[in-house]
């Protein structure tokens, strides 16, 4: 009698649980989103998935990457509509800001941002989500022809 209560009761909590998680955005919605923004004429390098929990100061996720000099490359971000966190991108040559997705001084946001490269090397992308609130998205850096 005792298994029975509990497999009722675990087939309840999933079927409560089951209309939420159907309407849930997925990072490979939102990887198709970033590829619609970056547009026909750019070519897919790489993908970057983001899940940060809400914090003061706000966490940020970092990945190194190798850009070329002189090429044109587009990032494009997307954030999921389940969870209160709008991501924003900031890249970085050392320790210089070279370009971002929000610019906190005019409230302007874009999803996504052209950056012709200046110098060959490392740089690095910090995703973050606005104000530390919870989030999950996904960054596509694309080189433009």
């Amino acid at each position: 009698m005792r298994i029975r209560i509990v497999v009722l009761l675990a087939a309840l909590f999933t079927l409560a649980l089951t209309p939420r998680l159907a309407n849930a955005q997925t990072e490979d919605e939102l990887l198709d989103i970033c590829g619609a923004l970056a547009g026909s004429d750019a070519t897919y390098l790489r993908d970057f998935k983001v899940r940060l929990e809400a914090s003061d100061p706000p966490q940020i996720q970092r990945y190194p990457i190798i850009l070329k000099k002189g090429n044109k490359y587009r990032f494009a971000i997307a954030s999921s509509k389940d969870f209160e966190g709008q991501m924003k991108l900031e890249i970085f040559d050392a320790n210089r800001l070279m370009a971002q997705t929000y610019n906190a001084a005019t409230g302007v946001d874009s999803p996504t941002i052209d950056w012709i490269c200046t110098k060959t090397g490392a740089y690095h992308l910090f995703f973050s989500f606005r104000d530390g609130k919870r989030g999950m998205g996904v960054g596509v850096m694309s080189l433009v022809e």
